[in-house]
Formats: structure tokens, sequence, C-alpha cells
């Protein structure tokens, strides 16, 4: 059998279904493609203040696989990869979404879900230390999941 299961089953907090509850009947446009859409609206705003950019431009997705696919395409070169966890999120619950952009996932170890310093500069110098670098996916980003896939949490 199949196990579809995702973290979007989970119940909403209590506040938040109060909060729906309440604005169940608000008449709004299409998901964030309308003036009138009053709670995209609300949110753009505070997040442009909490940016400190009041003209910045804020688009809303609607899940986290749609989320990283953007921002990790967005912010790599064609020919390069990121650097996650083994455990991480993008490569082990995204079913090949960051790679169908075209950029590989380069998993290393860790511990507890969480990946240290050292293991991401090695994954670096592995790779400028290469003669035949300019055949292989260079590192360009690295994702870390707070917290872990384990419920752990970084710390400075």
């Amino acid at each position: 059998m199949l196990n579809f299961a995702c973290d979007y089953l989970d119940a909403a907090h209590p506040k938040v279904f109060e909060a729906l509850m309440k604005n169940n009947f608000v008449k709004t446009g299409c998901y964030d493609e309308s003036e009138s859409d009053c709670f995209c609206n609300a949110a753009r705003e505070k997040i442009r203040t909490a940016c400190g950019v009041p003209d910045a431009e804020v688009r809303f997705l609607s899940g986290g696989t749609q989320t990283n696919k953007v921002v990790i395409s967005t912010m790599l070169k064609p020919w390069q990869g990121v650097i996650a966890a083994r455990t991480g999120h993008i490569a082990v619950h995204e079913a090949g979404a960051i790679e169908a952009s075209g950029h590989k996932v380069i998993e290393i170890a860790e511990q507890q879900g969480k990946i240290s310093a050292e293991a991401v500069d090695k994954v670096f110098r592995a790779w400028h230390g290469d003669g035949n670098r300019l055949h292989m996916v260079e590192p360009g980003m690295v994702y870390i999941t707070q917290p872990t896939e384990y419920g752990t949490v970084y710390s400075l």
C-alpha cells in the first residue's frame, strides 16, 4: 500500500481554526491575484514592514515544495547544486522537485539531521581542488532545515 501522508494532514492549531471560522465567509479574489484579497495584502504589508522594504514585491506560493524549488532554482546558476543533509527535506521528501529544475542535491553526512560547517567546507574544498571540476556540479548553496527532520535545532 502506498502512503501519501504528509505534514499537511496534521490538525490545525486551535487559534488557526478559530481564525478560519471567523473569516469563513469573507469574500476575496483569486489567491494573491486580486486587490480584493485582504488576507494576502495584509500579510504582504507585514512582510514588507518586517524586512524594512516598503516597496518590495511579495508573492505567495502554495506549499513548501514549490517554495524550495522556486528559491533554489532562482538562486543557483544552471551548473550549480545545493548541499543538504542526507536526511534533509529536499533530499528525501520533495519527490525530485529540486532535481527537476536541473539542480543536483549534493547530500552530505549529518548527525541527528544537522550538518556541520566542516562537512560543508569539505565539499567546497573537494570541488575546488579537483582539476576536473569544470565537468562537475559546483556547490552553490547550503540548505538547512530548522528544525531538522529529526526535530533537532541548530544553535549559534
